[in-house]
């Protein structure tokens, strides 16, 4: 249910919102949509497009990881996982017989997280990764009798691990304070986590027992021949979308409000280890790697340089009780809008939408981020080791529409990166042949605030990055020198007017460009006004922003290299 994390911020910024999101050349789409909004302040927009009997929606919440605390990162993500968790009446056989044990899963949880805290990372991580490869080497005849019981595993873990510290490993013995000081047994504290860990399995263990099914949604759903049902989170938003059969619209309805009125987050314990497993594959990712890293050295202050994902000490702490307060704080109607685009009639879903979202109570939703970032004031360069092909990022900030400027900036990524007549392709990769495909160029991470443009390439062999970074240097310089042709910007308009055009035929793509609009702008009606705003760039617009913006003193250069080998000489 989530999408990749470079694949996402792609799919968002070139496709779903921004300058990009409308078109004027074809019927406008304020023209055929129809709009209410609930008394509880939720907007519904609707698309009639009979030309087949399937309709396709989105629900989007003006939330995601920039309105998190700096010490509960990652919630908004978790939480788009715990809402396919089904709710009080759907994915579980005795909600009743549920909730108890759910509330002694919390009771431990805050438990155990104030003994992590007490032994604070340095201790805690090392005796964790100890007690894990215990448990990975248990001997044949325990991992039989333990089978696959979790809770049956701990146990068996802290029947192996010595109390006396006489026998833990020397390093710690030869730091003594390590697991013992002023008073304090760091080492039975860390015991007392595995204790609880083990009862958690075990209440986890009973609680199965009552859930009919993981995801009970997607079962649903698949049933009904639903063609996607998916999420996913980014730094201003998430959103739901699902797309069905026409006759499933009463049913869509129904269950999409027990969703967000009825929440159940079963399994919230062991989806947390999920959580952080993902995070372990993102992180051994070379395209997430050199991303985050390009995005935390770019943002000193903003919120736009946390990972969506969040890190692993916030995840791994996080409680239940503080998913749920991020959800009351944000999943409110006023806070969302439920963008339906087929063979469905307006009326209709007004009326259903009223009878199943009108009882959602608003509340006050804090929407805007007032948070700042401070002028950038010299260039910062990182370089992130991994295994993997060479790459290059490089990043300047710019501002995000209405900004005046954000428009000009959007079609010199159109100028530099779009489609096989664009500068970087011609003269780069084609050219000079000095990348193993076009370079990229988009804004991100998100729309809603000041952000960046990035640029994005992998040297072809044996091409240096020094050599590509030097070559879309100048790319942009030519930019500032000479003028952009006419020819050269009208083939730019002719692209974004066969590509809205296209595009403006598909139910999934309408209700991204008019959910986009809504999530970035707060009102989506701001597509055609964002378009023409767009379409009336001048080529002294564009050399006026490549010399603003482009400059080496607001641009963050990432490269991802491969250790180094070192090598002992002769003689040493």
């Amino acid at each position: 249910m989530h999408l990749n994390l470079i694949t996402l911020l792609l799919f968002m910024s070139a496709l779903l919102s921004g300058p990009f999101a409308a078109t004027s050349d074809s019927p406008r789409i304020e023209d055929r949509a129809r709009e209410t909004t609930l008394d509880n302040g939720m907007k519904i927009v609707v698309i009639e497009r009979p030309t087949a009997p399937v309709f396709f929606s989105l629900i989007s919440f003006r939330v995601g990881s920039s309105h998190e605390q700096t010490d509960r990162t990652g919630l908004s993500h978790f939480l788009e996982h715990m809402l396919f968790k089904g709710t009080k009446s759907v994915g579980t056989s005795n909600f009743k017989a549920e909730a108890p044990i759910m509330q002694k899963l919390e009771a431990l949880a805050r438990q155990m997280r104030e003994l992590q805290v007490a032994l604070k990372a340095w201790r805690y991580d090392p005796f964790n990764d100890h007690a894990v490869r215990v448990k990975a080497d248990l001997p044949p005849e325990v991992r039989e009798r333990v089978g696959t019981s979790e809770a049956a595993g701990w146990r068996a873990v802290l029947e192996v691990l010595p109390t006396v510290h006489a026998e833990l490993p020397e390093e710690w013995r030869r730091a003594p304070w390590m697991l013992t000081e002023k008073g304090t047994d760091y080492w039975a504290k860390f015991r007392q986590i595995l204790t609880i860990r083990a009862e958690v399995h075990e209440l986890l263990a009973e609680q199965k027992r009552y859930i009919t099914e993981s995801e009970p949604l997607d079962g649903i759903y698949d049933m009904h021949g639903s063609a996607t049902h998916n999420a996913f989170t980014a730094c201003d938003q998430t959103t739901y979308m699902v797309g069905l059969p026409a006759n499933c619209l009463e049913l869509y309805m129904f269950l999409e409000g027990d969703r967000f009125q009825n929440p159940v987050f079963r399994e919230f314990y062991s989806e947390r280890e999920v959580v952080m497993e993902e995070l372990r594959l993102r992180s051994n990712d070379p395209d997430s790697r050199i991303y985050l890293a390009t995005i935390t050295a770019a943002f000193s202050e903003h919120p736009y340089g946390r990972p969506v994902i969040g890190l692993m000490s916030d995840i791994r702490s996080t409680l239940l009780s503080d998913m749920e307060d991020h959800f009351y704080r944000y999943y409110a109607p006023n806070n969302c809008q439920m963008t339906i685009v087929g063979d469905v009639k307006a009326e209709e879903v007004f009326r259903l939408a009223k009878a199943n979202f009108g009882k959602w109570k608003s509340s006050q939703v804090a929407q805007e981020i007032t948070m700042l970032e401070p002028p950038q004031e010299g260039e910062r360069r990182i370089e992130v080791e991994y295994d993997a092909e060479p790459q290059l990022m490089i990043a300047w900030h710019r501002p995000a529409a209405p900004h005046p400027d954000a428009y000009a900036l959007g079609m010199l990524q159109q100028i530099l990166s779009m489609g096989a007549t664009s500068r970087f392709y011609r003269n780069i990769f084609v050219g000079k042949g000095l990348t193993a495909g076009s370079p990229g160029c988009w804004d991100g991470p998100d729309d809603r605030y000041p952000n960046l443009t990035m640029i994005a390439a992998t040297p072809k062999a044996p091409h240096t990055l020094q050599a590509v970074e030097e070559a879309i240097y100048e790319e942009i310089e030519k930019l500032k020198m000479e003028m952009v042709s006419d020819r050269e910007l009208e083939r730019a308009r002719n692209r974004l007017r066969k590509w809205e055009l296209s595009r403006m035929k598909s139910n999934q793509w309408l209700a991204f460009s008019v959910s986009g609009q809504f999530v970035n702008r707060g009102d989506w009606r701001t597509m055609a006004e964002d378009y023409d705003r767009l379409m009336q760039v001048t080529s002294e617009d564009i050399q006026r922003v490549a010399k603003t913006y482009f400059t080496k003193t607001n641009r963050t250069v990432a490269y991802l290299v491969k250790p180094a080998t070192e090598t002992v000489e002769e003689g040493q």
